[in-house]
């Protein structure tokens, strides 16, 4: 079912959500305790936004399971950001375990990842590539639904907004996004389980959703928000007691502490900033 955890604030080393917390993403590659497949071994990807300022973000992707990668580990050790997109992957039974289908999906500036699943696949590429340009047709390299998902993002967003959009311009567009993959799941009548818990960034804002239908274990979203994320000693907490300078989103809560939230079925969230954090209901029903 896939893990993933995106983090906005001060410059913080990558080490401090992959392995320093007791239950890091590296640790729920092996061991997620929220999931319905408590291995996720099938590939990883972290992409980060340089603090310097570029607009454009780094990513890494290896189809080795992430606990096994000496290359991340080392690289975890010595990259500092202010935002990262960090994923885990556990393919579906038709999905290859390759490169081009890990977690987060870059596109001018965008990173994008998603837990859950979207059916009827190959009816879904149809559709979204009927709706997409020439160029964003021809830069789909894997076969995923995340990938298919961005690509309608992207559409539904528009290539002039991709290097200026805000928070709410991201939100917006998932919104969109997400009814349109609804309405197509009841056209088609499918019973089968529809689960859209999407996360995209820009380096400056964060929006993510928690978003299922006729999913008896809707996927898990929690949140957490405060001044600093600290990790010493192996001990990792949220320090709350001045005025918020980050924000954790993640598909399992990386540390013990009250300081972490769940976020309700059918939930935006909105990360103008890190001291800036709206929630928005999305029904159900669409």
């Amino acid at each position: 079912m896939c893990r993933y955890v995106a983090y906005l604030g001060e410059p913080l080393s990558l080490s401090d959500v992959l392995y320093s917390p007791s239950n890091g993403l590296i640790h729920q590659a092996s061991a997620a305790i929220e999931s319905r497949t408590r291995i996720n071994a099938d590939g990883f990807g972290i992409g980060w936004y340089d603090p310097a300022g570029s607009s454009i973000p780094a990513v890494f992707k290896d189809t080795s399971p992430a606990w096994n990668n000496e290359n991340l580990r080392s690289l975890a050790n010595m990259v500092n950001s202010t935002c990262v997109l960090a994923h885990v992957r556990a393919a579906q039974r038709f999905d290859p375990i390759s490169r081009s289908n890990c977690h987060p999906f870059q596109s001018n500036g965008l990173l994008w990842m998603h837990n859950g699943d979207i059916p009827s696949r190959a009816r879904f590429h149809r559709r979204v590539v009927s709706m997409a340009s020439d160029e964003l047709v021809a830069r789909i390299r894997g076969n995923t639904d995340t990938e298919l998902a961005f690509v309608l993002f992207l559409t539904v967003l528009g290539e002039a907004r991709f290097r200026s959009c805000t928070a709410d311009d991201l939100a917006g567009a998932m919104v969109r996004v997400t009814e349109q993959i609804v309405a197509w799941w009841h056209e088609d009548g499918d019973d089968r389980p529809l689960a859209l818990n999407f996360c995209v960034a820009n380096g400056e804002s964060v929006v993510a959703l928690r978003y299922a239908l006729n999913d008896p274990e809707v996927p898990t979203l929690h949140y957490c928000q405060g001044s600093r994320f600290m990790c010493e000693g192996g001990a990792c907490r949220m320090l709350t007691d001045e005025r918020s300078r980050c924000v954790i989103l993640a598909s399992e809560v990386l540390s013990e502490g009250p300081e972490w939230k769940t976020i309700d079925n059918g939930t935006l969230v909105v990360v103008h900033a890190p001291d800036s954090v709206e929630f928005r209901e999305l029904p159900l029903t669409i």
